[in-house]
């Protein structure tokens, strides 16, 4: 199974549309985050919505989170309106299930910064719903102390769900928020990866099988 691996979009339809026709036969989507921005778009729903039906379109299996970016109430009502919504949910894909939780933390106020207390207890409860397969968590926050949470130098992620992380048992966590943490490390035997930002370019691809997940970093 070919899974498609996306976050940081920031309303780039050129590029999300590049991708979808370059790995036309991928069998599901995820998605990370920052789907439109309202600091880019004077009408960010506009934005939002146009991104969705570039998913809609391709009649695959789609599911994602809000970004710090996104405006949370409208974000998950129009996901919820193109049953794409993994925020404080959950979703059974063929070979996997997933959870997720949007929104990320920064020092900028942007529109959608959850605490870190709510993102782990969810994340928790929603861990505990899952069945005894492949496990995937979907979030656009970053875990503390990796590869993918690094910028300029520095970790940023979030030292809860590192702590998360190492409790439960992943197979494959997909996050974004850190442009620049574009890379592919391991957590408890997890493959986490950050495919970097559609709106730059990047995307990854995870392919699912009995063996396991593999994870590849991509690029326009």
């Amino acid at each position: 199974m070919k899974v498609l691996l996306l976050s940081d979009i920031h309303g780039n339809l050129e590029n999300l549309e590049k991708i979808f026709y370059r790995e036309d036969d991928f069998d599901a989507a995820l998605c990370a985050g920052d789907l439109s921005d309202s600091s880019k778009f004077e009408n960010y729903e506009r934005r939002l919505q146009r991104v969705l039906k570039i998913f809609d379109k391709h009649r695959k299996l789609v599911k994602m989170v809000p970004g710090n970016m996104d405006e949370e109430e409208v974000c998950i009502k129009n996901l919820l309106d193109y049953r794409m919504n993994l925020h404080k949910d959950e979703a059974s894909f063929n070979g996997f299930e997933a959870i997720g939780f949007g929104g990320g933390i920064t020092p900028f106020d942007t529109p959608f910064e959850p605490e870190e207390d709510e993102i782990v207890s969810t994340l928790e409860i929603l861990y505990e719903r899952m069945g005894s397969g492949k496990k995937f968590a979907v979030v656009h926050q970053p875990p503390y102390g990796l590869t993918v949470d690094i910028t300029d130098g520095n970790h940023v992620g979030s030292q809860k769900l590192r702590k998360l992380y190492e409790r439960k048992k992943f197979d494959l966590i997909l996050t974004g928020h850190i442009h620049e943490g574009r890379s592919i490390d391991k957590v408890n035997g997890a493959v986490i990866i950050n495919p970097g930002s559609v709106d730059e370019g990047y995307y990854g691809i995870a392919e699912v099988s009995d063996e396991g997940v593999e994870a590849t970093l991509k690029s326009l």
